[in-house]
C-alpha cells in the first residue's frame, strides 16, 4: 500500500516532466535525491484498489460460487478469470516500487534509515492485524512480514549488485509463487521485482520513453490470449498455477496499457479521478472494508436483488463506494494533503521533522 514519492523525507526541486505531480520538497545536505511524485502509479494503485474492493466483497458477504442448480454462477467465473489474482500481484508490484523510491531518498536522507523503515512497517504489521478481525483475507499483514523479511534485508546488498541480484531473486521468487499456484506466495518476487524497478528509475524512464512498453505490453496480451485459448475454466482453475500465470500476464498488461495512457490526452481524465484514490490507498484500503460491512449490515442478502448469486449488487455496492472514495480523496487531499493513515504512517516513520508537509 506504499504511495511511492509522498512517504519520505522532503528533499529538493527538480523539474519534473508533464506526467508528474508536485510533493513537498526541502533542501537536504547530501546528494540530490529529490523527485516529483509518480502520478501513473498513483492511478495504477486507484485502479488496483478498485480491482481488490471487487474481489473481497463476496467473501465478505458469504455469497455462493455455485447457483441452486449446480452450475458455477457466471459473474463469479468472470471474476475469478479476470479480476482475482489480477490486481492484487499490481499493488504488490507498486508496494515494491514504492519502497526502492523511498529507500533512494531514506538513504541520502537519515543516518539510519533502517530504522525507519523498520517502523514503518511494524506499523504496517500493526494495523494488518486490525484489519485480520475485520478481513480475514486481508493483505496487510502479510505484506508487513515480507517486507521485513525480504526487503528491508535486501537493503544490504552492495549498491552496485542491488538491482541485478533484487530482479533476479524476484523473478526466481514469482515463478515459483506461480507454479505452487499464486496467492500470497508470489508476494516476494513482486517486491523484489519492484524494488529493482524504483532503485533504478525505471518507471520515470520507461514513461519518458513509451516506445520501450509497447512491446512488453504486445507480448504480455498475446501469451494471456493465448492462454485463455488453449485452456477451458475448469483446467485453468484444477491447474491453479495456469491462472496464477495468466494473472502475472494480464496484470503486466494491464499495468503497461495504463502507463501509455498515461502519455496521452487520457491522462486528464485519469489522474483526477483515480489518482486521488491511489494517493489514499492505505485509508481507502481500510476504509472500503468498513464500507462494506456497513452495507452488509444494512442488507445482509445481496443474492436476492439479482439472478446472479448476488454478484451483480456486488458489483453495484462496489461501485457505489469506488465514487465515494473517488470523490472523498479527492476532496481530503485539496484541503488536508495527506490521508489520515498516510499522515499517522509517516509519523511513526520519519518522525515529527519528516512528517512536515
Amino acid at each position: 500500500m506504499s504511495s511511492d514519492t509522498s512517504d519520505h523525507p522532503p528533499t529538493p526541486p527538480t523539474i519534473a516532466p508533464a506526467h508528474t505531480t508536485d510533493t513537498t520538497r526541502a533542501r537536504s545536505g547530501s546528494r540530490s535525491a529529490g523527485r516529483s511524485r509518480i502520478a501513473a502509479l498513483d492511478v495504477l494503485r486507484g485502479l488496483a484498489l478498485c480491482g481488490i474492493m471487487i474481489v473481497n466483497l463476496p467473501p465478505m458477504f458469504g455469497l455462493d460460487a455455485v447457483s441452486e442448480t449446480g452450475a458455477v454462477e457466471s459473474l463469479y467465473r468472470v471474476e475469478q478469470d479476470f479480476v482475482q489474482n489480477r490486481f492484487f500481484p499490481i499493488f504488490s508490484l507498486l508496494f515494491g516500487i514504492g519502497f526502492g523510491i523511498m529507500w533512494n531518498s531514506a538513504r541520502n536522507r537519515s543516518r539510519r534509515p533502517r530504522l525507519a523503515l523498520l517502523r514503518r512497517f511494524l506499523f504496517l504489521g500493526v494495523i494488518g492485524v486490525g484489519h485480520t478481525f475485520l478481513q480475514p483475507g486481508e493483505a496487510l499483514l502479510p505484506y508487513a512480514i515480507v517486507a521485513l523479511l525480504i526487503l528491508l534485508p535486501s537493503t544490504w546488498i552492495p549498491a552496485r549488485a542491488l538491482a541485478v541480484t533484487t530482479s533476479i531473486a524476484g523473478a526466481v521468487l514469482l515463478a515459483a509463487g506461480v507454479w505452487s499456484g499464486g496467492g500470497m506466495v508470489i508476494i516476494p518476487g513482486l517486491f523484489l521485482l519492484g524494488f529493482a524497478a524504483g532503485y533504478t528509475d525505471l518507471v520515470r524512464r520507461s514513461l519518458r520513453h513509451p516506445g520501450w512498453l509497447a512491446p512488453i505490453g504486445a507480448a504480455s496480451a498475446v501469451i494471456s490470449v493465448f492462454g485463455f485459448l488453449i485452456t477451458d475454466y475448469n483446467t485453468r482453475h484444477l491447474y491453479m498455477w495456469i491462472t496464477a500465470g495468466l494473472g502475472i500476464t494480464m496484470a503486466l498488461c494491464f499495468v503497461i496499457i495504463v502507463m501509455l495512457l498515461m502519455t496521452t490526452p487520457a491522462e486528464a481524465i485519469l489522474r483526477p479521478i483515480f489518482a486521488p484514490l491511489g494517493r489514499m490507498a492505505l485509508s481507502n484500503y481500510i476504509g472500503a472494508t468498513l464500507l462494506i460491512l456497513a452495507a452488509k449490515a444494512v442488507e445482509p442478502d445481496l443474492a436476492q436483488f439479482d439472478e446472479h448469486g448476488g454478484y451483480l449488487a456486488g458489483v453495484l455496492v462496489c461501485i457505489t463506494i469506488m465514487v465515494i472514495q473517488i470523490l472523498v480523496s479527492a476532496l481530503w487531499l485539496r484541503f488536508v494533503g495527506q490521508g489520515p493513515l498516510e499522515r499517522l504512517w509517516r509519523l511513526v516513520t520519519w518522525g515529527r521533522e519528516g512528517s512536515r508537509a
